[in-house]
């Protein structure tokens, strides 16, 4: 038998993580600010992971950062790419529709569920240990989460069946992105990765731009100098930066851990709006920040296998990987 080393708390990963959820956090404010110049979300979109994935292609292509060729990469590491291509575009269409179905806080609410399943996930397929501990440490971040998000639902929200599931679709998909995103593709870098992640979303939202607008993605929004300066801010810091130190993250702690870090990201998100819309805080958001962040700590604490598995005096075992 073969012990595996003990986990350990990896502090790069866990500010890789939270670089990207501050990222990608800042997006419902910058979205907004597109959206009254008279941009619709899919093209927004669109713009945003094509921006992204440019600047991450031109980095890989001038050297700047690593590259490999797909052909020597082993397929079924390219097949596992392509599932987290197809799973981060999905994701960005089922949410859209599921925004024009329901209130967006409620899409969002089922949405961010996703660290629950990233966990079962993680944990069914070996990838990852379980504790009480670390379930404790996911019920205190959903309740966190219930108190910053539910705080931003109204008396006149709106319940739609198919929206529900569309919002529990999207949470899958982002689930099956980062447990995918663990080492299934690990050859390929992350910048270069992110990249044709990136560019699958691209070519799927400017599909759904295209659709939404009749053939015509474009619109007054073009010579606004404010809609363009949301998409420079949002495809570099919002899809180039925050992916690829997403990447990073997950390929060092885990999808699990991950995936409750990433929680901090409504937290930034009603914080920047906050500073930039005015938009007032409440008590409520207040605590359940609070609760997400101390959720994030805890959760990143090592779990010891013998414990995970309910035998306190059997050696830690290696985790088979699939």
């Amino acid at each position: 038998m073969i012990g595996t080393a003990p986990e350990r708390v990896d502090r790069r990963g866990v500010l890789y993580v939270l670089g990207a959820a501050c990222g990608l956090g800042t997006l419902g404010t910058i979205s907004s600010l597109a959206y009254r110049t008279g941009m619709n979300a899919p093209a927004f979109t669109a713009l945003r992971a094509a921006l992204g994935s440019a600047i991450l292609a031109l980095l890989v292509v001038t050297g700047r950062s690593a590259g490999v060729s797909l052909r020597a990469v082993p397929s079924r590491q390219r097949r596992m790419l392509a599932v987290a291509v197809i799973a981060n575009a999905s994701m960005n269409l089922v949410l859209f529709i599921a925004f024009g179905l329901m209130t967006v806080a409620l899409v969002m609410t089922l949405y961010y569920t996703y660290p629950l399943v990233v966990a079962v996930g993680s944990t069914l397929t070996g990838r990852e240990r379980f504790s009480r501990l670390r379930a404790g440490a996911l019920a205190l971040a959903m309740a966190g989460l219930v108190l910053v998000v539910s705080s931003q639902v109204g008396p006149q929200a709106t319940i739609s069946p198919v929206g529900v599931a569309l919002g529990l679709l999207a949470s899958l998909c982002q689930a099956t992105y980062l447990v995918v995103s663990r080492d299934g593709y690990s050859s390929v870098p992350p910048e270069q990765a992110t990249a044709l992640i990136l560019a699958g979303g691209a070519v799927l939202s400017g599909g759904s731009a295209v659709l939404v607008a009749g053939g015509n993605p474009l619109g007054s929004w073009v010579t606004s100098p404010t809609a363009w300066l949301a998409i420079l801010f949002a495809g570099t810091v919002g899809a180039a930066l925050a992916k690829v130190w997403l990447l990073r993250g997950v390929r060092r702690i885990g999808g699990t851990r991950a995936a409750v870090v990433m929680l901090a990201e409504p937290v930034v998100g009603v914080a920047v709006a906050a500073v930039v819309l005015g938009q007032p805080l409440t008590l409520a958001e207040v605590i359940g920040g609070l609760a997400i962040l101390m959720a994030a700590a805890v959760v990143q604490r090592p779990v010891d296998a013998r414990v995970a598995a309910g035998d306190v005096t059997a050696p830690a075992m290696d985790m088979p990987g699939i």
